[in-house]
């Protein structure tokens, strides 16, 4: 199933306007989202999610189709789901159209923060250039990122997200996935060095005393996620192409 068309094409305007971020205490964004045209409604920004999401009570007051049925996978489970078709969806002047996006009760995205109706995936940010400045929280969209950059990481794709390898102090380089979802760094079971992980190199940052959780999930494609919060700031290629992190 197709999940997005997107226009404009791959690639960012330095004619758009910052995006102020609401960045909570464990590295949570929220950003205003326009649906269909309306809102704008809070979405968190999720740069390790797939594919966009939104809240059933939203869905309804839309009217928006729904095309078909699909599994979304949480920390809770999975579960099978209606898809809807968004018209529009807009962040700024950052547009995608004939957005297909599962919907989860409200109660659910509810417990990610207040008023939160959505949640922004890579099936949306992927089409930009643009950079999560934690510093100043913004959003800053780049007219140009180059891969050659120093400290440039090459990202693969994986189902829909991204994968960067970030080496370890203890054990073998470990892939992981950006997510600016995350609260700490994450391993899953089975992927775990002999000893435990307490810095991690990212290009040319290096981040020490790194808490860890360890959880119980099979990926082949990862090892594990990556907090962005604890960078000063993440700039994205279009296209997933690769990312420069910075203190």
């Amino acid at each position: 199933m197709s999940l997005t068309v997107v226009t404009p094409a791959a690639g960012a305007d330095r004619t758009r306007p910052d995006v102020p971020l609401v960045i909570d205490a464990r590295g949570g964004i929220a950003v205003p989202v326009f649906v269909n045209g309306a809102g704008p409604f809070t979405f968190i920004l999720d740069t390790g999610a797939s594919r966009t999401i939104v809240a059933d009570d939203l869905a309804r007051l839309l009217e928006t189709p729904v095309v078909a049925r699909s599994e979304v996978v949480t920390s809770a489970g999975s579960d099978v789901r209606p898809v809807v078709r968004l018209a529009s969806l807009a962040l700024a002047s950052a547009r995608a159209e004939a957005v297909l996006a599962p919907v989860l009760p409200a109660g659910n995205l509810a417990r990610l923060g207040r008023g939160v109706r959505g949640l922004l995936g890579q099936d949306f940010l992927s089409a930009f250039n643009y950079t999560l400045d934690y510093r100043r929280s913004r959003l800053t969209w780049d007219e140009a990122l180059t891969c050659d950059a120093p400290g440039a990481v090459r990202m693969t794709a994986a189902e829909g997200r991204f994968v960067v390898v970030a080496d370890a102090d203890r054990g073998p380089a470990v892939r992981l996935v950006p997510d600016s979802g995350a609260e700490v760094a994450v391993l899953f079971r089975g992927r775990v060095p002999r000893r435990p992980v307490s810095r991690l190199r990212i290009g040319g940052v290096t981040l020490d005393d790194v808490p860890v959780a360890i959880v119980d999930r099979e990926d082949p494609n990862a090892d594990g996620l990556l907090p962005l919060h604890g960078f000063g700031a993440v700039s994205f290629a279009a296209g997933g192409s690769c990312l420069i992190v910075r203190r």
